[in-house]
């Protein structure tokens, strides 16, 4: 079985995103919290520093929401490109 994530299932498109603060992250897919199975999307900034860099994860539906700026509802995450 090949240890990459693009092996696996994702409920999301993997690839580059901008947060709506205009940071970018490498989405690497959805994992499953082994408990509860809840669906949560496991990702990176683009751009971190060596000896501090850090994966996250976010519940999948906060991910996809929509938040409020002065510009009005954007997504929280819009995907970019594939990577």
């Amino acid at each position: 079985m090949p240890l990459t994530t693009s092996f696996y299932q994702s409920a999301i498109k993997r690839g580059t995103y901008r947060h709506y603060k205009d940071k970018y992250y490498k989405v690497f897919g959805t994992v499953t919290h082994s408990e509860s199975e809840e669906v949560l999307v496991l990702y990176a900034p683009l751009h971190q520093e060596a000896g501090s860099a850090r994966l996250w994860v976010r519940p999948l539906e906060m991910f996809n929401e929509t938040v409020e700026t002065d510009q009005g509802r954007v997504p929280r995450f819009a995907y970019v490109e594939e990577q």
